[in-house]
């Protein structure tokens, strides 16, 4: 099996090269040192060090000792009389690594003279990496952002209203996407891929169990027995869960959700007190389940046969095949409760203002956004499209269902930001969850936060 860390020093190396040829660090620049490069990128040094290893062997840095690494003051790049258009993305964005290069084929089909060059940014200060790029004199001609960093748009006057060449498409994206990512006449961001959060299982491990497969009827009684047959105890040692979570609000809400909760309609603190319990028995007192920390990359317990379940997103899936799984996972219908809801996470492209040519740039999102486009998107890669007769057209009705997005399902699903007080940092209150995780705090004192 591929190591994860093989994975993501390259991602690194990708992503530093693309910087060095877009010209946001220039010849004669330094890079971040490499403690702040492991920080920003979550990743250990020594994948930062391989990464820069990569780039010197192309003779892309040098090393200054006591200084650190910067680009060869004599780079020379050339792009000749090409055009470039230059996207600017978070990192991680799974769908930058396997979904974007659907549109820029599509694209270069069409203007074969351009070129596409991505140019990733830590996604926790990709707010004001942009900001500082342009004071650098350096503007990206495309932005993409997950709908967590809807907050950059706030000042639409830096941003083009894409209303007109969404077009058509914006009838047939789905009305839960248009209004909750699109509500204004205004629009500074589109919607071009989205995900629920979703129940990804082992088929291999529950076979091997004598496990019933999941089927539209399953409930969460099911869900316990299969998490505690799949768990493995070797010498009093557990070496592999029936269950593992990443303990992000974007995962443990849809219990939540699941039984009952719903956004601005009274008192939501008895569920979630009730709905943060059973995680607990699950994780402390069965000893079912597990969690996992990584925030970066998510290296999930789950793509080694270390769980037999997740919650993942159709994002986080994307990134299995690089990382070695070693067998096809499947979708289960979400279980926890008797309301058929989940969340919802989305990447939406802006085109600033000030961009080299805003026409060329206009022309990629919508190009984007074309059914066959979006089509050939959601045949080839795990995606979805924001197009619902794309999406019913492709994908089997039984699979949309258990993804929560067949039929009327799609209404019952939220935003994390639809959830929320304004008020509440997300970071702020993962941080404050960690006694809760540990099981050292009951669900009660976590659900007076809302």
């Amino acid at each position: 099996m591929r190591r994860a860390s093989d994975f993501l020093y390259v991602r690194l190396y990708k992503t530093l090269k693309e910087q060095i040829l877009t010209g946001l660090i220039k010849p004669g620049e330094y890079l971040l040192p490499e403690n702040e490069l492991c920080k920003y990128y979550g990743l250990s040094r020594n994948s930062v060090r391989k990464a820069l290893e990569e780039l010197h062997k192309e003779g892309l840095v040098l090393k200054r000792v006591g200084l650190g690494t910067m680009v060869p003051p004599d780079l020379s790049i050339q792009h000749g009389d090409r055009k470039i258009i230059r996207i600017a993305a978070p990192f991680p964005a799974y769908f930058v690594d396997n979904g974007l290069y659907v549109l820029c084929d599509a694209f270069r089909q069409k203007y074969p003279h351009v070129d596409i060059h991505v140019l990733s940014l830590p996604a926790d200060t990709f707010a004001e990496s942009l900001l500082q790029s342009d004071r650098m004199g350096f503007c990206p001609d495309i932005v993409l952002i997950g709908e967590s960093q809807l907050g950059i748009v706030e000042n639409q006057s830096l941003f083009a209203d894409l209303g007109s060449v969404a077009g058509a498409a914006l009838e047939e994206m789905y009305p839960k996407l248009r209004q909750s990512l699109c509500p204004d006449k205004t629009v500074p961001a589109v919607p071009i891929t989205f995900s629920p959060t979703c129940l990804a299982y082992n088929p291999d491990l529950f076979t091997d169990a004598g496990i019933p497969l999941p089927g539209p009827h399953w409930n969460v009684d099911d869900f316990t027995s299969a998490a505690e047959r799949v768990t493995s105890i070797t010498d009093g040692r557990i070496d592999r869960f029936g269950f593992s979570l990443f303990p992000s609000l974007s995962r443990w809400l849809v219990f939540a959700l699941q039984n009952g909760m719903q956004p601005k309609s009274g008192d939501n603190r008895p569920i979630i007190a009730q709905t943060l319990d059973s995680l607990q028995d699950w994780l402390h007192r069965k000893r079912i389940a597990t969690v996992y920390t990584d925030s970066k990359n998510l290296i999930n317990p789950f793509i080694y046969g270390k769980s037999g379940m997740t919650l993942t997103t159709l994002f986080e899936m994307s990134t299995w095949t690089e990382r070695g799984i070693g067998f096809k996972p499947e979708i289960a219908p979400l279980p926890f409760g008797n309301t058929k809801s989940t969340l919802l996470q989305a990447n939406l492209l802006l085109v600033p203002r000030a961009c080299a040519d805003p026409g060329l740039s206009l022309e990629f999102v919508s190009m984007a956004l074309q059914a066959d486009v979006q089509r050939t998107m959601c045949e080839s890669t795990p995606f979805l499209s924001v197009l619902q007769p794309v999406n019913t057209s492709v994908k089997s009705a039984a699979y949309l269902h258990a993804i929560n997005v067949g039929d009327r399902l799609m209404d019952n699903n939220y935003f994390l930001h639809e959830l929320l007080d304004q008020q509440m940092d997300p970071a702020e209150l993962m941080a404050e969850m960690s006694l809760f995780w540990l099981g050292l705090e009951d669900g009660g004192t976590i659900a007076e936060h809302f």
